[in-house]
């Protein structure tokens, strides 16, 4: 029975010549895009584990300033009670000890912490600006200094690498003589170029510098401490005065009393990077566990992976927009499928009903309609194997130029920023303020805003994709036949052959 059913079909289509190569042009159109939209998105998803591969997310442990306001306001004071009208915003501690505790995860690659403060000259003699100041220069986050007429004429800035000083990821920070500094070099500095040939200073050599304090009744100590090497920058508007050290060591300026540095000392600007960004929720969720009174010490964990979204974001909306393409294709190519088989059963009608009276079941009529669709589709899916990735490269290319393009016209609206609506820099980036005497500055490097975006794609088919394109033409066309196989699954031969004659 199926060697009959075989032959019918074979007989059928090859009879009909001009329905046939309607229906293989159909689902060689219908072939190339499901095979270009496939590629796509496998090329797109290669392009995003290679971002997440390269770049890890940053997640930021620092004040939850907006709880700690939303607090300051309800407490308000009253001026009409004769209360006093300011009030004082605290910020909470980060213990050095917790920062080291939620870094030891499976889940981050590395992580960085630091301290400011100020300090003046003992000793020596800080390079005067052309204005006539001296030190005062604050550096943020993406390297540039801004200027401060805070106590001290020294910038005391503490991490605990100096790979993570801002500048130094970019190379307007390098080191020119000596050793850079670790958490083991305690008491040891890096000063600039500048501030070692204004006063003939060298690698090995030892200064002097006097703590500040807005304290009234603080006191003023004398720290010595040894120059273990040398920087020099090319920043536009570099502070000379600034001087590297590790955290423990710049923690002595911004102590009280006698000035010994708790085992647990508090820092800042806390960033975890991870081994990929995708973990991100997980380390939070590992992170929260660790700690789960981090909200009640007005302590939060923010994410940060624009590094990831603006090198990955635009070619992430080509596989998106493919998907839908995808899903286009196949709902158009079952209704126009059905309705071509349709048509044509119903010109068949006579044929069916002969082959109904000599015998054949309606399984036997419906496989052989299937066989025949099977057969022609298969050519179709063959030609297209040829010319699908080159419809694949121009319509991935045309789509990943359209969203470069979108994401830098929202750029430039944004004045080159990327600001949102939050207020955080960078679509995540979060702001931090700018103070002096041992409030919290920026003193890291590692912007993420240099990520360059994918501008390219990649297109290339694999073996499993051509299995997707095979199963899924053959999937189309099973659902195509559900409706025309209840109208044959209805047909009674005598009167489909009365009607007929």
């Amino acid at each position: 029975m199926f060697k009959n059913m075989l032959k019918r079909a074979w007989l059928s289509t090859i009879r009909k010549p001009t329905r046939s190569i309607i229906l293989a042009t159909l689902f060689f159109v219908m072939a190339n895009m499901i095979l270009a939209t496939v590629v796509i998105q496998s090329s797109v998803n290669r392009s995003i584990d290679y971002a997440k591969e390269t770049l890890s997310g940053i997640v930021y442990l620092q004040p939850d300033m907006e709880a700690i306001r939303e607090r300051a306001m309800a407490n308000m004071p009253n001026p009409s009670q004769g209360q006093p009208t300011s009030i004082r915003i605290g910020r909470p501690d980060i213990p050095v000890d917790m920062v080291n505790d939620i870094a030891d995860s499976k889940y981050v690659k590395d992580y960085t912490y630091g301290i400011s403060g100020r300090a003046d000259a003992n000793g020596f003699d800080p390079i005067e600006s052309d204005n006539g100041m001296s030190g005062g220069m604050m550096i943020g986050g993406n390297g540039s200094f801004t200027r401060s007429r805070a106590m001290g004429n020294m910038t005391i800035l503490g991490i605990n690498s100096f790979a993570f000083v801002a500048g130094v990821d970019s190379g307007d920070v390098k080191l020119a003589d000596g050793n850079i500094f670790d958490e083991t070099t305690n008491n040891s500095v890096m000063i600039s170029y500048g501030l070692a040939s204004e006063n003939g200073l060298k690698v090995g050599d030892t200064i002097r510098l006097d703590t500040v304090s807005m304290g009234e009744e603080a006191e003023v100590r004398t720290i010595e401490l040894t120059i273990i090497g040398i920087y020099d920058t090319t920043a536009d508007n570099a502070d000379p005065n600034t001087i590297y050290m590790n955290t423990e060591t710049a923690a002595q300026f911004n102590l009280e009393g006698s000035g010994e540095v708790p085992d647990n000392y508090s820092v800042q600007n806390v960033k975890y990077y991870l081994t990929n960004a995708e973990y991100k929720d997980a380390f939070i969720a590992e992170a929260n566990d660790k700690y789960p009174n981090l909200a009640d010490d007005d302590l939060t964990l923010n994410i940060d992976d624009s590094a990831y979204q603006q090198m990955a974001g635009p070619i992430e909306s080509v596989g998106s927009f493919a998907a839908v393409i995808l899903f286009i294709v196949v709902i158009a190519s079952v209704a126009i499928i059905t309705l071509i088989v349709t048509i044509n059963i119903k010109d068949r009608r006579y044929e069916m009903g002969v082959l109904l009276s000599l015998g054949a079941t309606r399984k036997n009529i419906i496989g052989q309609i299937a066989l025949e669709l099977v057969a022609v589709a298969t050519v179709g899916l063959i030609l297209s194997i040829g010319t699908s990735t080159f419809l694949a490269q121009a319509m991935g290319d045309s789509m990943l130029s359209s969203q470069i393009s979108m994401n830098e016209q929202r750029s430039e609206t944004n004045f080159g920023r990327g600001m949102n609506a939050s207020g955080q820099q960078g679509g995540g980036r979060p702001m931090t303020s700018q103070r002096m005497g041992g409030g919290p500055i920026n003193i890291m490097g590692g912007s993420n805003s240099d990520a360059e975006p994918i501008d390219e794609i990649d297109i290339s088919a694999s073996l499993s994709d051509y299995l997707i394109l095979f199963i899924s033409s053959y999937i189309i066309i099973a659902v195509s036949l559900i409706i025309p196989s209840i109208n044959i699954l209805r047909y009674q031969p005598k009167t489909i052959l009365t009607g007929k004659e």
